[in-house]
């Protein structure tokens, strides 16, 4: 956290943020990592009385809705943020793989749009930092460029759908500071604490092995939909969050867009994921790999697996990592291996 220090005391004094999505599992991380290094962080919630924050003093609650065409309720409150902001950051989203378009819309383009609306009318704003996702990525592709949003027709849900427009409006949208967009991966619990806030993800098979260890001890093996190579693009939400604000920090307002690949240094495949899975919980049944089919996909449906997890059990993308880690050289410390411990052993 030195560079950051360095950069918002030393040169130009402390500063302010307007964060959204902050009460949210990765905001609320975030704002523990930031709130040491700036003067006011006004942050949006619906609830006014959100008491999360009530240890952090430079920490304000703003009311107001991101569905809303002026989000902030109280005129003179959007003024002063309009007026003292130096960075934004838009994390607030639906994120969830089987909610309704209609309700990804709303949440995660109207939001966005409204959002930049404001964003457009703050004078001396520094940078938008839009929390996108690596969901972007065409999953029948091989590789996804950190500059590059793939043109793309098919979804395989409507998070995914909606995140992908928003985006893409984010990088249209010309305003006074330079843009930058996060596409964080799958956000697992906290690396140290092993704390998750929902079922998620990896996160559905350790439930599904908890509620079936017994039966599946006495399966020699079990055909499932997935592809043994596929890698599970994970990042802890505590290295996702210092990543972030390291980025902040480091920020020194470039006009160029500029796009970031938060993803572990070291993932682990699907295969992979599975061994050590079955390691945790002392079991020896072995996995074989078929190709999708209405069959195997109800052996997932038993497992309590959504459906739309699947296509991501069979993605053949890997991620540029090159600006990132050119920026964020501590990105490499953050590897599967280091945490997998504290993954399997909350869970147990």
């Amino acid at each position: 956290m030195e560079s950051f220090h360095f950069f918002v005391k030393g040169l130009i004094g402390l500063m302010n943020i307007f964060i959204t999505g902050a009460t949210g599992f990765l905001g609320q991380y975030l704002i523990r990592e930031l709130s040491p290094n700036f003067e006011t962080i006004y942050i949006l919630s619906r609830n006014s009385q959100f008491t999360g924050f009530n240890d952090l003093p430079n920490v304000k609650i703003v009311k107001g809705d991101i569905t809303q065409l002026e989000i902030i309720e109280d005129i003179m409150m959007r003024d002063l943020i309009l007026e003292e902001s130096d960075f934004v950051i838009h994390a607030a989203a639906l994120y969830d793989l089987k909610a309704s378009h209609s309700d990804c819309y709303l949440q995660n383009i109207v939001g966005t749009q409204n959002t930049l609306r404001l964003v457009k009318k703050m004078k001396k704003l520094k940078a938008l930092y839009y929390i996108s996702t690596i969901a972007v990525g065409d999953d029948q592709s091989f590789f996804l460029e950190e500059d590059h949003l793939p043109v793309r027709k098919k979804f395989n849900d409507f998070y995914s759908e909606t995140k992908y427009f928003a985006e893409k409006i984010v990088r249209e949208t010309q305003h006074n500071g330079a843009t930058r967009i996060i596409r964080p991966g799958i956000i697992i619990g906290d690396s140290k604490t092993g704390k998750m806030d929902k079922i998620d993800g990896p996160y559905y098979f350790i439930e599904a092995m908890k509620k079936y260890s017994t039966f599946l001890k006495s399966i020699p093996f079990i055909p499932l939909s997935f592809n043994p190579r596929t890698k599970i693009p994970i990042i802890p939400v505590d290295h996702c969050a210092r990543y972030i604000s390291l980025l902040i920090g480091r920020d020194l307002g470039v006009p160029e867009l500029k796009t970031y690949h938060l993803i572990s240094n070291e993932v682990p495949t699907v295969k992979q994921f599975l061994d050590d899975l079955n390691e945790a919980f002392s079991i020896k049944t072995q996995y074989i790999p078929v190709f999708k089919n209405p069959v195997h996909n109800s052996v997932l449906k038993l497992l309590g697996i959504p459906k739309e997890l699947v296509p991501f059990m069979f993605s053949k993308l890997s991620y540029d990592k090159t600006r990132t880690i050119e920026e964020l050289p501590e990105m490499q410390e953050s590897t599967y291996s280091a945490f997998k411990g504290i993954l399997f052993l909350k869970t147990l």
